[in-house]
């Protein structure tokens, strides 16, 4: 869902962009969730999203029509034991570019798309971790999650290496997706400038001297 994870072999060019109807689309935390979903499984029910969302049917049928709308899904119809059902798929949005090579976001809507993502990782986190509860943790009990976050200082050439080796370990997990071997899981990976609280001060004192 994002030009970092997004691998296309068509020029730049030839990658649509998102308009406002992609990024109207996913402001909602609700469809950002079935996005994340969708786009981890590929295809899933009704039935299924609301056991992986812990949501009911019919309130998650309003957005995935505005997902419809979009491209980011699209339908398909099954039939079992004679009765036709939806089936929501990836769709074709789900590869364009957030935003055209060279533009700037001045809505910061790129970064508030990643914070629901952050949001919806964490609520995940949390249901892994009550499954746990009351379980008295046993050696390797965990060995079926890792977490690293470091800060670290990057140049633009080591930026574009880290990017690479992003590409390499995405190539990996969708392969990995495709055999659909053990149990599922979630693999996030972001990384972004840090900011200081100084930066931030400065940053709006400065804004506010050029408002007046």
């Amino acid at each position: 869902m994002s030009d970092q994870t997004i691998q296309s072999h068509a020029p730049r060019d030839a990658v649509p962009t998102w308009t406002d109807v992609q990024w109207d689309a996913v402001s909602s935390p609700h469809r950002t969730q079935l996005l994340s979903v969708i786009d981890g499984v590929g295809r899933a029910t009704i039935k299924e999203l609301s056991e992986w969302t812990g949501r009911t049917g019919p309130s998650l049928y309003p957005h995935l029509e505005i997902l419809e709308k979009a491209q980011f899904l699209t339908v398909e119809f099954e039939t079992k034991k004679g009765r036709p059902y939806r089936v929501y798929c990836a769709g074709p949005a789900l590869k364009w570019r957030s935003t055209a090579h060279g533009s700037t976001d001045t809505g910061g809507r790129a970064i508030k798309l990643a914070v629901q993502l952050l949001n919806d990782v964490i609520l995940r986190l949390r249901r892994w971790g009550k499954v746990r509860e009351g379980i008295p943790i046993e050696r390797g009990a965990h060995a079926s999650a890792k977490l690293i976050a470091e800060t670290t200082w990057l140049d633009e050439g080591q930026r574009e290496e880290l990017n690479r080796r992003v590409a390499d370990l995405m190539a990996f997990v969708r392969q990995a997706r495709a055999e659909r071997r053990g149990a599922r899981h979630t693999v996030t990976i972001y990384h972004f400038p840090d900011v200081t609280l100084r930066a931030v001060r400065e940053h709006r004192q400065a804004k506010e001297l050029g408002q007046a």
